[in-house]
């Protein structure tokens, strides 16, 4: 059975037993979109096994690399279950079980665990992790008989810490550290600790990274050349290419330009970074604007949604999230002949990197590089500098005269 066809019985299936038709959407704007997106990146509709498990195996990887938290796997993966049951005996998988806590935090510790997360403005991106690492810290603190916290002292946090770091890699015991400095900041503020513990908060935590390459020149250029323009997917799909390629934005930016974001007459492009919250001006260039005009003009759906890339076919939506960038960024890799194995860096992102890594080698400062890609701290870009970037000067972009919001 075709994909999408599937998706939207399921949610008809949802609304026969009572889901609303707004959840019923919800899970599949959430849930199965990206299952479509995945699918029509590697040239299927019709459903088959083979094709979902390496979307198993492709959430599995974001994961444990970090691109998507722990509650977007869960999402993405119940997502795929319930299509297969779906399409295996036409009925709904259930998902209550399944997402039961298996702990409960008493009254006590529900209680600090609400104030704290009242007593700041966590950015949704963070938050699901605050709310973890709570949970997580309480229960142990119960499960070791701490009814309370008065008589959590130094030696438990650091014993806490100690088994923190044998069950987790170093990326998560870093946030471990900076939400446990976050929490007793709290704690010690509103009275349920006698101290901040501040300097037990300052010892260092590595998080080991390899540097990810940066896309090869030519490699992009036989990518572009692989978009059929003269369709209207290929239209749409250059002009998102074009703005990682040239621009070097984020995919998470792409799929939430809007319209108005565009200031054709002044040549601009103006968003706010939904990674750092920094508003971002960047030059809108003949390529790219030329790119966008026929895209919006010949190809773009008509709708109600204020986001310039929207999905061809019906149902005519904005992307979930990068993920369908990536998709086909990789798709139009394969046409073009070039090949990528797992962890080779050579994804989307990669785009992005090229542009720091062109800037930096023709000598423009690191402090302007950081304020075109949009990076609130300026160690984020030193790590281009990095990047084996010896033949690339001739292909670097001129920036000269870009305006950045600060």
């Amino acid at each position: 059975m075709d994909v999408n066809t599937a998706a939207l019985q399921l949610m008809e299936k949802k609304r026969e037993v009572g889901y609303t038709a707004y959840s019923a959407f919800g899970h599949y704007r959430d849930r199965y979109y990206p299952i479509i997106q995945f699918f029509e990146a590697h040239g299927e509709k019709e459903w088959n096994d083979t094709l979902a498990e390496e979307y198993r195996s492709h959430l599995k990887h974001r994961v444990d690399t970090n691109e998507i938290g722990t509650p977007r796997y869960n999402q993405l993966l119940f997502g795929l279950n319930e299509l297969e049951e779906f399409l295996r005996t036409g009925k709904l998988l259930w998902p209550f079980r399944k997402f039961k806590r298996d702990f409960t935090l008493s009254p006590y510790y529900e209680k600090v665990k609400k104030a704290f997360l009242k007593s700041e403005d966590f950015h949704p991106n963070t938050k699901g992790d605050v709310i973890w690492i709570c949970d997580r810290f309480f229960n142990w603190l119960q499960h070791n008989g701490y009814k309370t916290l008065k008589r959590v002292d130094a030696t438990v946090i650091q014993e806490f810490f100690r088994i923190t770091s044998l069950e987790m890699k170093s990326s998560a015991v870093y946030n471990v550290r900076l939400y446990m400095k976050k929490l007793y900041q709290f704690l010690a503020r509103n009275g349920y600790s006698d101290t901040d513990y501040a300097l037990l908060f300052t010892f260092r935590v590595s998080r080991e990274r390899p540097q990810q390459p940066a896309a090869d020149p030519e490699e992009v250029r036989m990518t572009l050349e692989a978009v059929d323009r003269n369709t209207k997917q290929g239209k749409r799909d250059y002009a998102i290419l074009l703005l990682g390629a040239v621009l070097g934005m984020r995919a998470g930016d792409i799929i939430r330009l809007k319209l108005r974001d565009i200031d054709w007459a002044n040549g601009e492009i103006r968003f706010c970074q939904t990674k750092t919250s920094e508003p971002t001006i960047l030059p809108l260039t003949e390529e790219v604007g030329e790119a966008l005009k026929r895209y919006i003009l010949d190809a773009r759906p008509a709708c109600a949604h204020d986001e310039i890339f929207i999905r061809i076919s019906a149902p005519h939506q904005p992307f979930v999230d990068g993920t369908g960038i990536q998709y086909l960024y990789t798709e139009y890799r394969r046409k073009a002949g070039l090949s990528r194995t797992a962890f080779d860096g050579k994804g989307f992102h990669s785009l992005r990197r090229a542009v720091g890594k062109g800037m930096i080698t023709s000598g423009v400062p690191v402090t302007t590089v950081a304020q075109v890609l949009g990076h609130s701290n300026i160690t984020s870009t030193k790590k281009y500098i990095a990047l084996d970037s010896v033949h690339l000067k001739e292909c670097a972009l001129d920036f000269t005269g870009i305006e950045v919001m600060s």
